[in-house]
């Protein structure tokens, strides 16, 4: 089984693990040692599937992953922990993508004018790493050593199969026909697009704050092993700018194609992107 690949598309949801956005949070509950493996009183069923993001998608994987009694009632408080850290940053990031919404409509990005959302994203991120990294090995430590393995199986199989699901949507070819493109507009939005992805991955920057260094596939390796800790894999870092520069990213993005665009196509744009904010979605695919 390979390692999961975490650079596999912009569309990938941030899951690098090293670099937490939103992920299972400290429980504060007794420590547990992992359940015997013998099939007694074990069962598999999703963590948390009413949340959202990632502790959706490891919660999904977790139901790969034959669970005792004491083991599950620990990771449910861990999955009800992040998903509460993770409501101020999904709050965050609505309130940017409404924000952006109205610029587009009114045919002009002001940077300015959303430095303070953007940076209360960042303050958001900031506020749940440190809780959600300690809170991934109190996971480590919540399973053995069968059960590790077959959790980051399980994770990298869903992470192939969001990719597909997202590829098979077209999400832009979407885009493209509710706005009514022209010929020619598809055209020099392709160009748009096509300069951008191309800056990026040359920066190593691959979308939706992924690195392409292959952090999160060595972090999910070592999840497999007895000995798992986040910093002497990849030390805590200020995603700050991380954040920052794929905003500015994606803003340029927007900037450069709203000429394009005629006004009544900025208007379905912006609703488009108010409905996926509304839906806890990025902005933009």
């Amino acid at each position: 089984m390979k390692a999961p690949r975490f650079s596999l598309a912009a569309f990938v949801l941030p899951v690098v693990l090293a670099s937490s956005i939103t992920m299972f949070g400290c429980g504060g509950s007794s420590a547990s040692e992992p359940a015997a493996m013998t099939g007694s009183g074990l069962s598999r069923a999703p963590v948390a599937p009413a949340a959202h993001g990632p502790v959706r998608l490891f919660g999904a994987a977790l139901g790969d992953v034959p669970l005792s009694p004491v083991q599950r009632t620990d990771i449910e408080k861990l999955a009800a922990d992040a998903e509460t850290r993770q409501v101020a940053i999904r709050s965050a990031r609505q309130d940017l993508a409404l924000a952006i919404a109205s610029q587009v409509d009114a045919g002009a990005v002001d940077r300015a004018a959303l430095a303070p959302k953007v940076d209360a994203v960042v303050a958001a991120v900031a506020a749940a790493q440190p809780a959600d990294r300690a809170a991934f090995e109190r996971l480590h430590a919540i399973l053995g050593p069968d059960q590790r393995t077959a959790f980051v199986n399980a994770v990298d199989v869903r992470i192939h199969e969001r990719v597909d699901q997202v590829r098979e949507r077209h999400p832009l070819r979407q885009w493209a026909k509710d706005l009514g493109l022209t010929d020619d507009q598809r055209t020099q939005l392709q160009a748009i697009v096509k300069s951008r992805v191309a800056a990026a991955k040359g920066d190593g920057e691959m979308g939706h704050g992924v690195r392409g260094d292959g952090h999160g596939a060595k972090v999910m390796e070592a999840f497999k092993q007895d000995r798992f800790v986040i910093d002497e894999l990849d030390p805590a870092r200020d995603r700050g700018p991380q954040i920052h520069e794929r905003i500015d990213r994606m803003l340029g993005m927007i900037e450069a194609a709203l000429p394009v665009l005629t006004a009544s196509q900025r208007t379905i744009a912006a609703q488009k992107i108010r409905a996926r904010a509304e839906q806890g979605e990025d902005a933009v695919p």
